[in-house]
């Protein structure tokens, strides 16, 4: 059995982007980090399977 996928949500303070990372990437040493400034993220927020009624968070891109 499956309970979806957990994400943490990032916005990146030099350029605004707002992003996603799966749980299961946490051993990635770039984790949080901004994909196109690679500078560490402001964690906003964490949910479960965002089709699950947050749709707050539904603009974040996956990285």
């Amino acid at each position: 059995m499956t309970w979806g996928d957990y994400f943490f949500f990032y916005e990146c303070p030099e350029c605004g982007k707002k992003y996603r990372y799966p749980i299961d990437l946490m051993s990635d040493p770039d984790y949080g980090a901004c994909p196109d400034c690679h500078v560490m993220g402001k964690f906003v927020g964490e949910t479960k399977d965002i089709k699950q009624g947050e749709t707050k968070f539904s603009d974040y891109e996956y990285v």
